[in-house]
């Protein structure tokens, strides 16, 4: 920490027995030697604060980032999927709009001479529809012996 000789020392303590004297010298070197310690653990706990408030604005600085791609992320995926919705709306609503009778008259194919009418089948009972979904069964009571 400092640049301090041997010989500049010996000068040091030659002049500070001289100074403050044999019997005090012992006490006054444990004083100076406590104090130097005291400001070393102090200057080691303000270091450390500051590497601590460092690492804590780097970690908040990384967090946003990636807040800011996670909702770029979920924008990217939610965008087709809003399209997708509007597009199925729209085609609800374009199928449960029943057909003005002049366009339904246009529609429908003229009748071919000498043609039958029939009737469509109605769906067999029998036929399990596979587009419908059935409640679940409930579960069967407790067996209780």
């Amino acid at each position: 920490m400092f640049d301090v000789s041997l010989g500049e020392l010996a000068v040091i303590g030659a002049v500070a027995l001289v100074v403050i004297g044999p019997e005090r010298l012992p006490t006054v070197a444990r004083t100076v030697g406590a104090l130097i310690g005291r400001a070393q653990r102090f200057v080691g706990s303000v270091k450390a604060d500051l590497e601590r408030e460092v690492r804590a604005s780097e970690l908040a600085q990384i967090e946003a980032e990636l807040r800011a791609e996670g909702e770029a992320l979920k924008q990217t995926i939610h965008a087709p999927v809003t399209e997708l919705r509007e597009t199925l709306a729209g085609a609800r609503d374009a199928l449960s709009d029943p057909l003005p009778p002049a366009v339904a008259e246009a529609a429908s194919p003229p009748p071919v001479a000498g043609a039958t009418v029939r009737e469509i089948p109605q769906a067999d009972e029998r036929q399990p529809d596979l587009f419908v979904v059935e409640p679940p069964a409930p579960p069967p009571a407790r067996d209780r012996r």
